[in-house]
């Protein structure tokens, strides 16, 4: 990760829906994701020249349950082992605080499977476990 700099650290409401805008996902409203922000458990940046280009952050309980949200990195930088970086750290700061068996949850984007099971992931349904399920709201 030659000149990236790895901070634990938020990104600020701008910078995330910058990135989330690059990648397609759109903005969200920035009171919405400042409260979302605010009750993060923990945050992990990748800044280049003063620029955050790589961000996720946790959202959970801090002991029993773990959500991993908004792994992002800018498409410029992709394919440069940002992401693992910032996985790693993330999945270290879940392992310090989870309890034994905690659980950990993440939404794939499709074909980016194989990236998180390399980090212990694995995909449902299984033949003990069903599909996982999701709902976005609308107002």
């Amino acid at each position: 990760m030659e000149n990236y700099q790895l901070t634990e650290k938020l990104p600020t409401v701008n910078e995330l829906n910058q990135l989330r805008t690059l990648v397609g996902w759109g903005e969200i409203n920035k009171n919405s994701l400042k409260l979302g922000l605010d009750n993060s458990l923990y945050g992990v940046c990748i800044i280049l020249n003063g620029d955050v280009v790589g961000t996720a952050r946790v959202v959970g309980d801090n002991s029993t349950c773990f959500y991993i949200q908004d792994v992002i990195i800018h498409p410029d930088h992709q394919r440069k082992g940002i992401g693992a970086s910032i996985m790693e750290k993330i999945m270290n700061y879940i392992y310090e605080n989870a309890c034994n068996e905690a659980v950990v949850g993440l939404m794939s984007v499709k074909g980016k499977e194989e990236f998180y099971k390399k980090f212990g992931f694995w995909t449902r349904p299984t033949d003990n476990y069903g599909a996982g399920m999701v709902q976005f709201i609308e107002k």
